[in-house]
């Protein structure tokens, strides 16, 4: 059997990485391949999850004790007799596992960048983030054997362009269900009921309340939208640290009525139905895996030009600069907001993130 370490992930539920390990999971798993997981805190739905598919889930250090992780993973390493260490990271800094798989002689490791930016919300500590980050990006590429991003952008991030340019290197682009997102007219008429929105113009956004995601420009965008198309309706899906401020942020302008917070959701599928645009100006991406499922349901798209154009899968996709006002990008949207019949959207280069793509992929990368 070949036996494989992966990390890191969180309680399964927590974001991009969790779902695409546990994608990798359903996968590549059978008789002749074991996978087991690294993880700060053991989640107990999660370990009962990874038990039934006879996968086990290892507690470590956080970053804040590098070195403790690092004799944590030696051991464990040690004890698993482990083929492949297969670490799944959104920055550099998380590097104790990879120097100690590279101490173990493990013969293979694969280092998978997510991200293309550190999502600290203090602009001080995400500088000196920053710093850390490309010190130790310095080194890190010499632990590994393999090379994987999410996008060439996300790539970059972690490793140098000698090695992103190299045959080493792979993009894995994160998976959609895309007959999941498809325009569907039912569920559009259906959700709109259960939200109460009529014949308004609805711009939508999904994603984490955190500095990457750029909230507090998405309101100013939508505050300047507003004043030019009074029957616009903003929903905002998700939750994080930023929850309550934009809430206020949104009360302090008078938006209460058109700005809809929906907190967490599982049905974002049916949510991207009732929506008529979508808007992402996130601050750093390493590839939103939202922003393709929006484009499979048809929507016209706008993202800030910090996105990678890998996620751009249809001719209704569109990149604004972050330096250009919120009246420009709400003269943008306004604009394109008719520039789509959603039933006859051609997704084009969609089959990149297709499921099945993804599971060659990820079988590939285990025996290549």
């Amino acid at each position: 059997m070949k036996r494989v370490l992966a990390g890191f992930i969180m309680d399964g539920r927590s974001g991009g990485i969790d779902k695409y390990l546990l994608n990798f999971l359903e996968n590549v798993r059978g008789d002749d391949v074991g996978i087991d997981f690294l993880t700060n805190e053991i989640d107990p739905e999660l370990e009962s999850y990874l038990r039934e598919r006879k996968s086990r889930i290892f507690a470590i250090a956080s970053l804040k004790h590098p070195v403790k992780q690092y004799r944590q993973v030696c051991k464990i390493i040690e004890q698993g007799r482990y083929d492949i260490v297969y670490l799944n990271i959104s920055t550099a800094i998380d590097c104790a596992a990879a120097w100690a798989a590279k101490k173990m002689r493990v013969n293979r490791i694969l280092l998978h960048s997510h991200s293309s930016g550190n999502d600290i919300e203090s602009a001080l500590k995400r500088k000196i983030f920053d710093i850390i980050h490309y010190i130790c990006r310095l080194t890190l590429y010499r632990t590994a054997t393999d090379y994987y991003g999410c996008s060439k952008k996300a790539g970059l991030w972690m490793f140098p362009a000698k090695i992103v340019e190299s045959p080493d290197f792979s993009v894995i682009f994160n998976a959609v269900d895309t007959g999941r997102f498809q325009h569907n007219v039912e569920i559009r008429e259906e959700i709109r009921g259960e939200l109460r929105i009529t014949d308004q113009f609805v711009v939508g956004h999904v994603g984490n309340f955190v500095y990457q995601k750029n909230h507090f420009f998405l309101i100013d965008v939508f505050e300047a939208l507003k004043k030019r198309c009074p029957e616009a309706v903003l929903l905002l899906v998700g939750t994080g640290v930023r929850f309550e401020q934009v809430k206020e942020t949104v009360r302090e302008k008078g938006l209460e009525d058109s700005v809809k917070l929906l907190g967490f959701r599982k049905d974002a599928d049916r949510l991207f139905q009732g929506m008529d645009f979508f808007v992402l100006p996130s601050n750093f991406e390493g590839l939103p895996t939202v922003g393709v499922e929006a484009q499979c349901a048809g929507l016209p798209c706008l993202m800030s030009d910090t996105i990678t154009d890998e996620a751009k899968i249809t001719g209704h996709c569109w990149f604004l600069s972050l330096k250009k006002s919120p009246e420009e990008w709400a003269s943008f949207i306004l604009s394109h907001r008719q520039e789509q019949d959603r039933e006859a959207v051609r997704i084009g280069e969609g089959s990149d993130y297709s499921l099945e793509q993804l599971k060659k992929q990820q079988k590939y990368l285990l025996y290549q």
